[in-house]
C-alpha cells in the first residue's frame, strides 16, 4: 500500500463542540481525495477543567467516521499528542486532532524515495507570517 506524507495537525476553538462548517471543509477535502483522515480525537476541557478525550469509535456524529479511509481508523495519535492538545485549550473549548495522508503529495513522495531521497525538512508557516508576507508584496490576503 503506497501512502502519501502524513502529518498531525491540531485545532483549537473557543466552543466546546465543532462548528458544522469545520466538519464539511475537511469533509470536502477528503471527498476531494487531497488528503485522508486517518485518525481524530476530539478533546474538550469542561468548565471545571476536565479533560475529555472523544475518537471515531466513541460518541461523535456520523460524519466525522464517514471520513475515515478503510473500514476502521488506525490508533496513530498517541497519548503525547492528546496531551499537546489539551495544553492548547482552555475551560469549555476544544481541540480537533487529526492524522491527516496528503494524498495531493503521494507521487512526489514516491518519487523522492525511489530517487534514494528524503525529506530532509518539513514546515510549516503560520497564516499570519504568510498573509504578512503577501501584503508586503501589495497583494491582499486573508
Amino acid at each position: 500500500m503506497k501512502v502519501g506524507p502524513v502529518e498531525v495537525i491540531v485545532c483549537a476553538f473557543p466552543e466546546p463542540e465543532v462548528d458544522e462548517p469545520v466538519i464539511v471543509s475537511l469533509s470536502r477535502a477528503v471527498q476531494s481525495g487531497a488528503i485522508a483522515l486517518i485518525d481524530l480525537v476530539l478533546v474538550m476541557r469542561d468548565a471545571q477543567g476536565v479533560v475529555h478525550v472523544r475518537d471515531l469509535e466513541d460518541d461523535l456524529p456520523p460524519a466525522w467516521s464517514a471520513m475515515v479511509v478503510g473500514s476502521r481508523p488506525l490508533t496513530l495519535l498517541s497519548d503525547a499528542d492528546i496531551g499537546i492538545a489539551a495544553e492548547s485549550i482552555g475551560n469549555n473549548e476544544t481541540a480537533l486532532v487529526a492524522a491527516l495522508e496528503h494524498r495531493w503529495a503521494q507521487r512526489l513522495a514516491e518519487d523522492v524515495r525511489h530517487a534514494g531521497g528524503v525529506v530532509a525538512l518539513h514546515v510549516r508557516i503560520p497564516h499570519e507570517t504568510v498573509v504578512r508576507a503577501f501584503e508586503a508584496d501589495g497583494v491582499e490576503a486573508t
